[in-house]
């Protein structure tokens, strides 16, 4: 029985193995199985880490037919949650094997301890971050994860000298932690989101340092006009201790300077592109936290 534990991930890097003969995948598969998975993680940081814009970039390759090295490189750090590198991957690769054990019989045994999750499934047994399973749980039904999962797989499955898929921490490891033979590629292409069951609007809160282009020094419910993460957006500020210090003039400052905020907004599923996309017009900024001088 394999014991394997689906969190050894380092340096905000994971490695993909692509099973085969030495050299024998064709560039095209390459590269549309790996813009794919980069659609997965991208679709993945959305919703676990949401406001933190990511790259996704190939660093090294290595043995097998193929092995390719890929890294997450934060452009910001507007979210919330500041999602650490062995939780990210841990929740991506979980969220590609749990796409093999859709059609599983028998189902998976599944126990929920206090910090981590035990999944036994035939001869193997997944230890996961409980944190991560219940990340998983809320991304796997997504459809732009699913899109993603299904493009890397429709990719795989077409070119017929790719043997399997595994992922893993090391270009080094002498086999992957996961391993997905190729008889499993087609559960994974075909996937079947009911997008009806999905909310179609949701509220967030999120914590983000915002630039000041345009103020309203009063009391007046009119719309400053910010940039958030090189983005131009327009909100009122709904705090009025804040504004109030404003007044006396016990905070003070100029154009470029900027707020660290709660901001709260609205965003509608678009069905289509299957994301959630943000609604200009719901913009508030609920909190200020401290005021930044640019200097």
């Amino acid at each position: 029985m394999a014991i394997i534990r689906l969190g050894e991930f380092q340096d905000d890097t994971i490695v993909l193995h692509f099973g085969g003969s030495a050299g024998s995948i064709d560039a095209y598969t390459l590269a549309e199985a790996l813009t794919g998975f980069a659609d997965t993680a991208l679709a993945v940081s959305a919703i676990i880490d949401p406001g933190t814009e990511i790259e996704i970039l190939v660093e090294a390759t290595g043995p097998g037919s193929h092995r390719t090295k890929i890294r997450r490189i934060k452009k910001d750090y507007g979210g919330l949650l500041a999602v650490g590198g062995t939780v990210f991957w841990g929740v991506v690769s979980n969220v590609v094997y749990d796409a093999t054990l859709k059609k599983a019989d028998p189902k998976p045994e599944i126990t929920v301890n206090s910090d981590e999750v035990i999944i036994k499934h035939g001869n193997d047994t997944i230890i996961v971050l409980r944190k991560v399973h219940e990340a998983v749980e809320h991304v796997k039904k997504n459809t732009a994860v699913q899109r993603g999962l299904s493009k890397t797989f429709a990719a795989l499955d077409a070119d017929k000298k790719v043997t399997d898929f595994g992922i893993t921490g090391s270009i080094a490891d002498p086999e992957p932690l996961i391993r997905i033979p190729r008889a499993e590629f087609p559960a994974i292409v075909a996937f079947d989101v009911t997008t009806e069951d999905q909310p179609k609007e949701r509220t967030l809160k999120e914590r983000a340092r915002v630039v000041v282009l345009k103020a309203w020094l009063n009391h007046a419910k009119r719309k400053w006009s910010f940039e958030w993460n090189g983005v131009p957006i327009s909100a009122p500020i709904a705090d009025k201790d804040f504004l109030d210090k404003l007044d006396r003039r016990e905070i003070l400052f100029g154009s470029g300077d900027a707020l660290d905020v709660e901001i709260t907004f609205r965003q509608n599923y678009d069905n289509a592109l299957g994301v959630w996309v943000n609604d200009q017009n719901s913009f508030v900024v609920s909190r200020v936290i401290r005021a930044v001088s640019r200097s």
